[in-house]
């Protein structure tokens, strides 16, 4: 793999741990200049390790839920690499619970984590895309395309995300940036099914702590989902739902609300 410093550079927010963890591994395997975002100076720097490409890989510690950390990790990169040709935004939360016991303060900080973060770097990362005529790929989630059951806010957030990203690519066409849509199910993790134990009540069954609060979709490998960000950056998709079968189901479930609801439950093992 070449380090030439004329090599791309693909900054991963969320990339300390988990998905974003692996994206830039996958990007860095594919010969890219890494950046990675975490609020946690250590798990970046055990991040980076593991990353492998220790001399060509850049940790910024911040908070991005603050536009002005986002601002200056930007700047950073853009002074350490001089350039900026891919932006992941993969820094989120989940969440479980009814939608009766979800406070307007636990949804708010949802959309600051899995929206907020997306806008704040998406926006001062603009000029240098602009440059490079480059990529922002958005991690969504199959909860950006449905509101499913027991997921407390998520899919409020998510949907959010999904809307802001297709107003993105649209006004940002013209200035030669793209900016695209990855909606993975859930993914597979050592603690799934423990994750959000805390959070059930009794208003929501315990198949809700499971991936996807108890959908039978199978999970999926975070290095699956990380190659396909990687194809979407080649290739300039603008949205992927994975697995891909559900596009047409989703597709469908659009088409007719009954059909959809009818689908939702299916595929939900909660009761």
């Amino acid at each position: 793999m070449s380090t030439a410093k004329t090599n791309p550079v693909v900054l991963v927010t969320g990339g300390s741990a988990g998905l974003g963890r692996v994206i830039a591994t996958t990007f860095a395997s594919a010969g890219y200049r890494v950046a990675i975002v975490g609020r946690n100076q250590e798990r970046l720097e055990s991040a980076r390790s593991a990353i492998g490409t220790t001399e060509q890989t850049l940790c910024c510690a911040a908070d991005l839920t603050i536009e002005a950390d986002a601002v200056r990790t930007i700047r950073q990169v853009g002074d350490h690499f001089g350039r900026l040709d891919v932006l992941v935004n993969c820094v989120g939360t989940s969440d479980r619970g009814a939608i009766e016991n979800l406070t307007s303060e636990r949804m708010i900080d949802l959309v600051e984590q899995n929206v907020c973060t997306t806008l704040h770097c998406s926006k001062a990362a603009l000029p240098l895309l602009e440059e490079s005529s480059g990529v922002i790929i958005n991690i969504g989630s199959l909860a950006a395309k449905v509101g499913t059951r027991y997921l407390g806010g998520y899919c409020i957030a998510k949907h959010a995300l999904a809307g802001m990203t297709q107003q993105m690519r649209l006004e940002w066409l013209s200035r030669g940036v793209h900016v695209g849509l990855i909606n993975p199910g859930p993914i597979r993790r050592d603690d799934e099914g423990s994750r959000y134990q805390s959070k059930l009540d009794g208003n929501i069954p315990v198949e809700a702590s499971r991936p996807g609060g108890g959908t039978k979709v199978k999970g999926l490998a975070a290095d699956e989902v990380a190659a396909i960000v990687l194809d979407c950056v080649r290739r300039r998709r603008p949205d992927v739902i994975l697995p891909r079968y559900l596009r047409l189901l989703i597709t469908l479930g659009n088409l007719s609300p009954r059909l959809g609801d009818w689908l939702l439950l299916k595929f939900s093992s909660s009761k």
